[in-house]
C-alpha cells in the first residue's frame, strides 16, 4: 500500500504574505478610473477572501457600473503594483522550510487567480519552496468548498489525520473542515480576531512559529 503523505496547505493573502497595500493601491486607482473616491484600508480589507471578481464587486457596491470592464481595469492596475509593498509575513519562510525538512508537501491554495499567485511567489521567492500553487480557478470551486482540498488530498495521496490547512479567514476553516483535515486560524492576517471567534478552527495561531509548532507537536502524538 502506498505511503500516505502529510500536507501543510496555505492561504497566501494574509497569511504568507501581507499584500493589503498593494491591494488598497490598485483598488483605489481603479476606482478613481470611475471619479470615485478613495475607501479606507479596513474597508478593503474586508473584501478580499472570496475571489477577485468578488473583490471587485464589493469594490463598486456604492454605484451602477460594467463589472466585467472594471476586473479588467483592476487586473491591470494590480499587475503593475503586485509586490510594490508585498512581503512575506516575518518568520513565514522559515515556518515553510521547517515543515519541509520535517517530511511535508507544503502548498498554497489561494482564492486570488493562479496566474497571480504564482506570479507572488516567483517575485517574493528566490527559489520557489511550494510543492503546489492553486488559485480560485484551479477548481470548479473554491474556498470555503472543499473541493479543491479534497482534490488536492487526492492528487497528493494526503493523509487526512496528518493534514492541515492553514488560513486568515473563515472560509480556509471551513473549507478545511469539511474536507476532514485540520485547520489553523492565523490573527495576524487580513481578518483579525474578532472575525476568527466563530471559525471553529482546531487552533489559532498569533506567529508563523506557533503554526510550525502546532503542525509538528499534532503529528508527534498521532
Amino acid at each position: 500500500m502506498k505511503e500516505l503523505n502529510k500536507l501543510a496547505i496555505f492561504d497566501l493573502d494574509g497569511t504568507l504574505v501581507d499584500s493589503i497595500d498593494d491591494l488598497v493601491l490598485s483598488a483605489n486607482e481603479t476606482r478613481k478610473l470611475y471619479n470615485l473616491s478613495p475607501l479606507s484600508k479596513n474597508e478593503i480589507a474586508s473584501f478580499v477572501g472570496d475571489g477577485l471578481n468578488k473583490f471587485v464587486q464589493r469594490l463598486f457596491n456604492d454605484v451602477s457600473i460594467e463589472l466585467e470592464e472594471a476586473i479588467v481595469n483592476f487586473k491591470k492596475k494590480y499587475f503593475i503594483h503586485l509586490t510594490d509593498n508585498t512581503r512575506c509575513y516575518q518568520g513565514m519562510p522559515e515556518c515553510v522550510e521547517q515543515l519541509k525538512k520535517s517530511g511535508f508537501i507544503v502548498g498554497i491554495l489561494s482564492n486570488k487567480t493562479e496566474k497571480l499567485s504564482k506570479l507572488v511567489v516567483e517575485q517574493l521567492w528566490e527559489k520557489n519552496p511550494f510543492d503546489f500553487i492553486y488559485g480560485g480557478d484551479s477548481f470548479p470551486e473554491k474556498k470555503p468548498s472543499p473541493l479543491p482540498i479534497v482534490e488536492i488530498l487526492q492528487k497528493f495521496n494526503g493523509d487526512k489525520n496528518n493534514s492541515f490547512m492553514v488560513g486568515d479567514s473563515c472560509n480556509d476553516v471551513i473549507s478545511g473542515n469539511k474536507a476532514g483535515i485540520k485547520t489553523i486560524a492565523v490573527t495576524f492576517g487580513f481578518n483579525g480576531t474578532s472575525h476568527l471567534i466563530g471559525c471553529k478552527a482546531d487552533y489559532v495561531a498569533n506567529t508563523p512559529q506557533e503554526i510550525c509548532n502546532f503542525i509538528l507537536e499534532k503529528v508527534r502524538l498521532s
